[in-house]
Order: C-alpha cells, then structure tokens, then sequence
C-alpha cells in the first residue's frame, strides 16, 4: 500500500509497514483524532477534539481487529471506523468489553481531549500576554499564572461580555491569529484592537475586564506575529501539532522508549511530525522562573514519530475507536447525549490524560453532564 499524501513534504515520515516492538523502536503507540477541523476552531459542529491512542504494534492489533469483526460482524468495509458502532448498542458493547478489566485494551490506551475555545483563549494568553511579559522579564508560567489567566477569560468571558460577544471576541482572535490572515487581508491589527477596545469598554466582571486591559497594550506583539508569519511557520492556531508531541511525551514517561504512529493528515508534514518528535523529547523544568530543559535519556526518548494509513495499519483502526469514544463521551459532557457516550463514559473518562488542553483540574469531571 501507498500513503494518501503526496508531495515533497510526505516523504521521509510515511511508514507503510507493519509496526513491531523492537529494541531500536521501542513500543509502539498508534494514535487518530476525531473532531479535527484544523484552524477552524469556533463556530463548527462540536467545540471538543479527541486523540485516542493505543498501546500496541500492528501485530497484536490485527488479532483484537479480526475478533472484533468477528464480534461485531462487521465484514466490509476493509478498515474499522468508529461510525460502523455508533448508536449501535451491540457494537458499542463489543468495544467497552476491550477496554474493561481484563480486556485486550486494558491499560493500553490514554485519550488526549482538547476543548477548542479553551485552546483559543490560552493562545491569546500565550501569543499576546505572555510574549509581552516576557520581554520585560516576567514569567507568566511560574505560579501557573498564564494558564489560571486563560481559564477566567473562558470561564466568566461569556458572562462579562454576554455570550455574542465573546463568541465575537474569540472568533476574532482566531480569524486574526490563523495562518489564512499571514498578510493581514482578513482581520488587520487595528480591526482586532477595535475588538478588544469594543470587549473592553462592554465588559462588567473585574477580572475579565483586567485581562482585556493588557490585551490592549500588546499591539507590539500582535505586529511581531504577523511579521513574523513566515511559510515555514507552524500554524498557530492547529491544536492538532501540538497535542500530538505532547501525547507523544506522555507515553515515553510511561512507558519508556517509544514510537509513535498517527493517521496521516496533511497538516503533518515531514518537517511537522520531526519538530513534535524533538519537542516530546524534551524535559522541561520550572525552577524558580527560569526553564531547564534538558533532552531526556535513551529509555525515556520518543525515538520516532511517523504517519501512516489505517488501510495499512490495524493500530490506526483501534486509534480510532478510541478517539470516537472520547468525542461521544466529552459530547456527553457537553449535554448531547448518545448511546457511545452514555454507555462508555464510566470506561473512558478515567483514560483521559490529566495534561489534556480543557478548563478541568481533574479529568474525572467529563463524567458529569455540563448544564451549560
């Protein structure tokens, strides 16, 4: 079989073959997303992405996929998808026994979500606040300020600006901040200092209204940021890129030495997917306000991260499943209820990693249905 991408950025880290634990590789973890719409952040069908992954190699995953048709009776199509189980109670009871207690998955499997208006007020922390902090020597990640700084603008934003208009706010950041505006042509600096001027003045919570007061002084940084928007550039506004090292960090603490092998996506080039290989690799260390980063050992190393096609792996299909069933279940928790989410929140929720990119301390709150 041959990748779905080609092009000269799809070259070195395509891997058609089967995936084996080995000294050189380590073990192998597969991982897919479900909910990804690139850049496209607000406004789309749901505001949650999922990675599910996998701890295991294509050859043990053939025989899990091959009982699970068995199973299911799932003869065709060639490759698993969570939408042939999807509001099929049957199907959905096939999966949650492989993740039970004793099941094939059992203590193989870490789901990364992602709320993406969560993500979109942490960049503006990240991009504008924190950058202008930084070059006047303040570290916005000592005491977890920037973060503690992004959860209020999205916990009392829709409240201090009623929900338009911090759906307009967060809409605007993203328009302005996204590769496609790399020149300006859609939202200028001065149309997203409007914006904040216009949050500013309408704003009635204090904290909100504080956070909307330093966004006001960062124009220097919102021209560095286009200025700075070069080809090579990643896309600020993907959560998929950084999600996947970070997921990638996560099992080589774990696990040790690992690989991993994710769906193939164009947003993950040859230059993409070796960047989030040497960021996973990382041993980042706040002392005091100063970063020590140190490369981690051997035995803790993400040794590669490649991209590859669920028609050639097995692991993929088994990714996938995984990533559905943590969209259904944060679906849930959002209030839209299905029979995935209802029946398998008890078995995913406690398989969410604690580092996931969403407003919960602890994970285990997706197990309750939000009233918003």
């Amino acid at each position: 079989m041959t990748s779905g991408l080609s092009g000269d950025d799809y070259t070195i880290c395509t891997r058609t073959d089967a995936t084996r634990d080995d000294e050189a590789t380590g073990r192998w973890v597969a991982a897919d997303e479900s909910g990804w719409d690139g850049e496209q952040l607000y406004g789309r069908a749901d505001r949650y992405l999922s990675i599910g992954s996998v701890a295991l190699d294509d050859e043990y995953a053939h025989s899990i996929v091959e009982q699970l048709r068995q199973d299911t009776g799932i003869r065709q199509p060639p490759e698993l998808k969570f939408s042939q189980f999807a509001g099929k109670a049957g199907r959905i009871d096939a999966l949650a026994d492989l993740l039970s207690s004793g099941g094939a998955l059992a203590g193989r499997v870490r789901i990364y979500l992602v709320d993406k208006h969560y993500f979109i007020t942490s960049k503006t922390i990240d991009l504008l606040i924190e950058e202008r902090a930084s070059k006047r020597g303040v570290n916005l990640y000592a005491d977890d300020l920037a973060r503690r700084l992004a959860w209020t603008l999205f916990d009392e934003g829709p409240r201090a600006l009623g929900v338009p208009g911090f759906e307009h706010l967060i809409s605007t950041v993203v328009n302005f901040a996204s590769r496609r505006n790399a020149d300006g042509s859609q939202i200028s600096v001065d149309e997203l200092f409007e914006e904040f001027d216009r949050a500013w003045v309408r704003s009635y919570r204090r904290r909100v209204t504080d956070i909307l007061m330093e966004l006001r002084k960062t124009r220097a940084e919102a021209e560095d940021h286009l200025d700075s928007y070069s080809s090579d550039r990643f896309p600020e506004m993907e959560p998929l890129i950084p999600s996947v090292a970070h997921l990638a960090g996560i099992w080589a603490e774990e696990i040790g030495g690992m690989s991993m092998l994710v769906d193939e996506q164009r947003a993950l080039t040859d230059t993409v997917l070796d960047a989030a290989r040497r960021m996973a690799s990382l041993d980042r260390t706040l002392i005091g306000t100063t970063w020590r980063v140190r490369r981690k050992p051997w035995d803790k190393a993400v040794r590669s991260i490649v991209r590859g096609s669920s028609r050639d792996h097995p692991s993929i299909q088994l990714a996938d499943l995984i990533a559905g069933a943590g969209r259904a279940v944060a679906r849930r928790h959002a209030g839209s209820s299905s029979v995935a989410g209802d029946r398998l929140y008890p078995l995913i929720v406690p398989l969410i990693t604690k580092e996931s990119m969403v407003p919960h301390d602890e994970p285990a709150r997706f197990a309750e249905v939000s009233e918003q």
